[in-house]
C-alpha cells in the first residue's frame, strides 16, 4: 500500500477497496496519528508524524479512486495539489494502461 521514501510518502490505490478508504487513509497520512493502547481485543497503535509529501497513483480503473483521494485532500484544507503527473506504462501483458501520480504537499 505504501512505501517510504525520505520525507515522501507513496500511497498506491487500487479499485479493490472503496475510495473512502483511501480518502480516510490519505487524511492520516496528511494529519498524523496519534498514539492508541491496546483495547478491546485491537493491538497497539504508535503515533505516526504527519508526512509532508504525500504522493497517490493508480493504475487503469484506479485512477478513479486516486483522483478522488487527491481532491477530496484539497477540498477538506489538508493539502494543495502540486503536480499531476499521467502516463501509459507497457504492462506485462503486451497492453498499454492509464497511470497516475498526484502530489500533494501538506498546509
Amino acid at each position: 500500500l505504501v512505501g517510504a521514501m525520505s520525507d515522501i510518502m507513496e500511497m498506491k490505490v487500487s479499485s479493490k477497496k472503496p475510495a473512502n478508504f483511501y480518502v480516510r487513509s490519505a487524511a492520516a497520512f496528511l494529519k498524523g496519528i496519534d498514539a492508541k493502547a491496546a483495547s478491546d481485543g485491537k493491538e497497539a497503535v504508535e503515533a505516526k508524524p504527519p508526512v509532508d509529501v504525500l504522493k497517490i497513483s493508480g493504475l487503469g480503473e484506479a485512477i478513479d479512486t486516486a483522483v478522488t483521494a487527491a481532491t477530496k485532500a484539497q477540498a477538506d484544507g489538508l493539502a494543495t495539489i502540486e503536480k499531476i503527473e499521467t502516463g501509459y506504462p507497457e504492462m506485462t501483458s503486451g497492453r498499454g494502461c492509464g497511470h497516475i501520480v498526484i502530489t500533494l504537499k501538506r498546509k
